[in-house]
């Protein structure tokens, strides 16, 4: 079950990275993060997206 979450988690890291778009965890519910608006930031989310799927593919 985790190897598929892995998977799914790191298929929306790199739809997020190809589209500029990532949702992110901001407060009760999420926002959306556009790589034009803040590049910095967008990158840091997907990095976090990228690692949570490699550890739940190799950790779990």
């Amino acid at each position: 079950m985790f190897k598929a979450l892995g998977i799914l988690v790191g298929l929306y890291a790199l739809y997020a990275a190809l589209t500029g778009e990532v949702l992110a965890k901001s407060g009760p519910w999420g926002r959306t993060v556009s790589r034009a608006d803040s590049p910095r930031y967008f990158w840091v989310v997907v990095a976090i997206y990228a690692a949570l799927a490699l550890a739940l593919l190799t950790v779990f």
